[in-house]
């Protein structure tokens, strides 16, 4: 299977799956004896929170604040082109440097403006030089993957794509972009909060994290995006943030009201597990490469990109 999807060139396309053996589960739900987990507990527990398996954020001063953990999931939420899905192509691409293994789920992007996003990202610039790109190339074979379905997705559909992608490719960490392209009624509230609760029964089923992206509602008597928000603004059901795992918010000084001040926050709103920490991280935007960046602007996907012979 692996081979397979490989000579497609990194792409999921559903005329060749069998869905219905990724739509009907196995039924994982066990009464299970807890000293039985004892040995597994005690070991995790004495390792520390520093030895906790997950992926940091890009960016050092978040290290030891943010972890993303396997089979879990998170939901990053913003208003309209603040950056949510630029950011985390970029995580993304700092995963994949890291041994992660990524399936990207754009229903609001063809594919193709997807890979050169990604590129221009990791490559520094918005014109690559073709060697670039072969070197860009080289780093993400067997490590990212694309679902080529633009439009509104069935919810069980999207499920199904992630048990096999996670079953035959050996996904780590699924970016669904985004709640509001999937066949749900906006305004069917329960229907919404059902999907959540079921995306993450697929993610610890899996044990892929998950990454879905969502946009905030406006609010009443202001402009909205005069600030980041938080977990209650997320458009669709108030159910939603309870559910998932982590609640990461990204919002842009877009008209740059404060110069004196990075233009990007990103607010950790909610994160369950052992590492915990809530509070939001202030970043810059580097134009040329479109990465957020720390404080000290550093450029550093190059260091992760292996030349390859030409």
């Amino acid at each position: 299977q692996l081979d397979k999807f490989r000579a497609a060139g990194g792409v999921i396309n559903g005329d060749a799956i069998d869905w219905n053996r990724y739509l009907k589960p196995d039924d994982r739900s066990r009464i299970v004896p807890a000293e039985s987990l004892a040995e597994q507990c005690k070991r995790a527990m004495l390792l520390g929170a520093d030895a906790e398996p997950g992926l940091t954020l890009p960016w050092e001063k978040t290290h030891g604040k943010v972890l993303l953990r396997p089979g879990k999931l998170s939901l990053w939420a913003g208003w309209s082109r603040h950056g949510k899905t630029q950011l985390l192509k970029q995580l993304s691409l700092h995963g994949m440097a890291e041994g992660e293994r990524f399936l990207f789920c754009s229903m609001e992007e063809e594919i193709g403006d997807v890979w050169c996003d990604m590129a221009q990202i990791a490559c520094l610039t918005r014109d690559p030089r073709p060697a670039d790109l072969n070197r860009f190339t080289s780093f993400i074979t067997s490590k990212l993957w694309l679902y080529d379905q633009q439009g509104n997705v069935e919810p069980r559909r999207l499920q199904a794509v992630i048990r096999f992608a996670t079953a035959e490719l050996k996904i780590t960490h699924v970016v669904i972009d985004s709640l509001m392209m999937l066949a749900l009624d906006r305004d069917d509230y329960d229907a919404q909060s059902r999907f959540v609760g079921e995306l993450k029964t697929t993610a610890k089923d899996t044990g892929a994290h998950v990454h879905l992206v969502a946009h905030m509602r406006k609010r009443e008597g202001r402009g909205g995006e005069d600030s980041p928000g938080n977990i209650h603004d997320v458009s669709g059901g108030h159910e939603i943030g309870s559910k998932v795992d982590s609640v990461f918010v990204v919002w842009r000084d877009l008209e740059r009201r404060d110069t004196s001040q990075p233009e990007v926050t990103l607010k950790v709103d909610k994160q369950r597990g052992r590492v915990n920490w809530r509070g939001s991280i202030r970043l810059n935007c580097d134009v040329v490469s479109r990465q957020f960046i720390d404080d000290v602007p550093r450029k550093f996907w190059s260091d992760h990109i292996e030349p390859v012979q030409l």
